[in-house]
């Protein structure tokens, strides 16, 4: 192994362990913000290791579409809402129990599938079956032409949907926190109701 594979394996490391850290910071962190901007940095690190692993288009699709867009809106999103501050998030019942169980078992299964996938001797095949050299810049250039071409209008459509979705969740976390606000209106002042840090 030489000097510049060993630099290559070192910065996949930390890449690797900047996605492990953010993922467990966006589910386990209390504070809403704070496990938004855990996502963030998930989305960053894995357009990084696509970089890293030479596919700049797909990196660059990661960029622009999970960190410029949905984490930039799922941040408003969580700092528009304000969460109650009185929320019971370390009940651990029978639904905990069977989500890490879940859980587990999808880890084993894919830690298993990524054990016995052999990377490096992957082929692509044509729908002819014939199998292709397989360049990596005319893969990227299929890709672009097929999501700017073919596919653009159920990508559109997707992201129309996700979008119509976020503002409904919120305006429904609006209303909610609108009857609850009424309630404590009385009894506390507003800026104590805020939970942004």
């Amino acid at each position: 192994m030489n000097l510049s594979e060993l630099i290559h394996e070192f910065v996949l490391a930390l890449i690797e362990l900047g996605i492990l850290l953010g993922s467990l910071g966006a589910v386990s962190l209390v504070n809403t913000v704070n496990s938004a901007f855990s996502l963030g940095l998930v989305f960053t690190c894995i357009s990084l290791l696509y970089f890293v692993s030479n596919a700049d288009f797909v990196a660059a699709a990661q960029s622009l579409v999970y960190v410029g867009a949905i984490n930039v809106l799922t941040v408003f999103a969580v700092t528009i809402t304000d969460e109650p501050a009185g929320s019971d998030a370390t009940a651990c019942g029978v639904g905990y129990i069977t989500a890490s169980g879940a859980c587990a078992i999808l880890f084993g299964t894919l830690a298993c599938a990524i054990r016995n996938t052999k990377w490096f001797g992957l082929s692509l095949i044509n729908q002819s079956g014939i199998p292709t050299s397989g360049t990596p810049g005319s893969n990227v250039r299929q890709l672009g032409y097929k999501l700017l071409g073919e596919f653009v209008v159920p990508f559109e459509l997707a992201s129309i949907l996700l979008l119509v979705a976020l503002v409904g969740a919120i305006n429904l976390a609006r209303d909610e926190n609108a009857l609850t606000a009424d309630e404590k209106s009385a009894v506390s002042p507003p800026c104590e109701n805020s939970s942004f840090f």
